[in-house]
């Protein structure tokens, strides 16, 4: 995953906790993917999980990272750290668009435990240029858990960066093309006005 500027391999702080948005909005061809988790959790159970990115990016040397937000728990893995409120890859992992590792559910059974993950695919230029990113939202209700299951609503922007790229050459198209029509009309304008002057100090000059 990226920051603002340059390429971060050794993982993501809390910058990302809205989605690698420095790429522009997410890319529906990239799948992020968490398997492993239960459809309800029971209290300190161990459960293996797998993260997986796919995409259409051509596989490199540096192929990829996440930020994993998660609201109950912990998750330990090989490689994985948590930084500013979130899980990460470090640079020994970042070879990959799939990782292991192991959740470890909250000691009380009647919580909500949330995740969102954000995932990205790089093509290994170290520039924010050619990378595709998507997130993904998960919620795991305790055994005993009886409020609201819904998953956490996503924040980042589901609009593509080549769309906003469109939409502002339309909106400078346009521009060009309104200016020289209203310009012609003001100056018709007041050539109509400057003609009805003229003919007015005529007429009464002749009176």
């Amino acid at each position: 995953m990226l920051g603002q500027i340059q390429a971060s391999p050794e993982g993501i702080d809390d910058i990302a906790d809205d989605g690698c948005v420095c790429h522009g909005g997410i890319d529906d061809t990239v799948s992020v993917i968490l398997d492993g988790l239960p459809d309800e959790y029971n209290s300190s159970e161990e459960y293996n999980i797998t993260l997986t990115i796919e995409s259409e990016i051509e596989v490199n040397e540096v192929q990829g990272g996440f930020r994993i937000l998660i609201s109950e728990g912990e998750i330990i893995g090989d490689g994985w750290q948590y930084i500013k409120g979130g899980y990460t890859h470090t640079g020994e992992i970042n070879d990959r668009r799939v990782w292991n590792a192991v959740w470890i559910a909250p000691a009380e059974n009647d919580a909500l435990a949330t995740f969102v993950i954000h995932g990205n695919t790089v093509n290994g230029n170290n520039e924010v240029s050619g990378d595709e990113w998507n997130s993904l939202s998960i919620a795991v209700p305790g055994t005993e858990y009886t409020g609201d299951k819904s998953a956490p609503e996503l924040t980042n922007s589901s609009i593509k960066s080549s769309q906003i790229i469109v939409a502002v050459l339309a909106a400078i198209i346009l521009i060009v093309l309104t200016v020289p029509v209203i310009r012609d009309s003001l100056g018709g304008n007041t050539e109509n006005k400057s003609n009805e002057e003229d003919f007015e100090f005529k007429k009464n000059k002749n009176v």
